[in-house]
């Protein structure tokens, strides 16, 4: 908003540009100081545009604006018929960083950093490495999915977080990997498990779907929880673990088994009432491997399931 102190402060003329925004106000004048006055007249007017060259009446075109270069940066465009005036803010300084935008308080000279999703802090400096460090940034914690940019592996990677509780409780889940069990690419014995090698990464951007993920977070996201969804026809059922690690990769990838006590019912949940589970083993957890008398084994890396969040 206009504040009467604007008075004191000084235009900046950069030439040949022009910013496209909605006009207050359009007038002819004979120089760069009539359009000045002309908009410090107005209370709705944050900048202006000026011909470069004057008309056949000698006079140059003068159009108001209602807003500022650094609220608009996608409308503001070199053009060589016109000069952009903007008033000298704290945003001159591009003070927000990865793409923020820069939003002037004129009344207090300040500013405020309107970030894109995945970066936080003053000047959208910092950057999300989990879905729960975005979650923890949003002023209303919905039940929602929505597609963030997280740095991993010191990449930035779009991945489709889930926020608020859709059956494994509150808080921001990291999309780590989704596993089709009519296919063997996730098989107890492929490489996928022990290397650092990502698979099919757009399958991330993508929810609870049959498109086979390995994403970075695999070893790089830290956790405190993780949850497990197994999709039958169209019912997905969930069940979480409670373990903290540095990354599910710490859990897995040295083959060594750890134990975990969620109960023959709390797996059997995840099928739903026509579940079974093998004779005789009573073993789960991590790197799990039950043997038998008879001339087979039963192997699975955290027992059986299509996709899981951590947070």
């Amino acid at each position: 908003m206009y504040h009467h102190s604007l008075r004191q402060d000084v235009f900046i003329k950069e030439e040949y540009h022009y910013l496209n925004v909605p006009k207050v106000g359009t007038f002819t004048v004979y120089d760069s100081l009539d359009c000045t006055f002309e908009c410090l007249g107005n209370p709705s007017c944050l900048s202006f545009n000026l011909a470069a060259y004057k008309g056949a009446d000698g006079k140059l075109r003068c159009e108001l604006l209602s807003s500022e270069k650094y609220s608009n940066p996608k409308e503001y465009k070199r053009n060589e018929s016109f000069h952009h005036f903007s008033i000298k803010t704290p945003c001159m300084s591009s003070p927000c960083q990865n793409g923020g935008t820069c939003v002037a308080n004129y009344k207090y000279h300040s500013f405020d950093c309107r970030c894109k999703d995945g970066f936080y802090g003053e000047f959208c400096e910092e950057v999300a490495k989990s879905c729960q460090d975005v979650y923890n940034q949003l002023a209303e914690k919905l039940n929602v999915t929505q597609l963030v940019t997280l740095l991993l592996d010191s990449k930035l990677v779009s991945v489709l977080c889930h926020f608020g509780n859709f059956g494994c409780g509150d808080g921001g889940w990291t999309p780590v990997m989704k596993m089709d069990g009519n296919k063997q690419t996730f098989h107890y014995e492929t490489a996928f498990w022990r290397n650092k090698e990502t698979f099919h990464p757009d399958g991330g951007k993508t929810g609870f779907d049959s498109q086979e993920t390995k994403l970075p977070s695999y070893w790089n996201t830290s956790f405190s929880k993780i949850c497990l969804g197994m999709k039958i026809n169209n019912q997905t059922n969930f069940i979480v673990i409670n373990k903290q690690a540095n990354s599910l990769y710490s859990l897995i990838a040295d083959g060594q088994y750890r134990s975990t006590s969620l109960g023959r019912d709390k797996w059997m949940s995840l099928i739903g009432s026509n579940a079974s589970l093998q004779l005789n083993c009573k073993k789960e957890g991590f790197n799990a491997k039950c043997t038998f008398e008879w001339p087979f084994q039963s192997k699975n890396r955290y027992s059986r399931q299509r996709s899981n969040r951590l947070p």
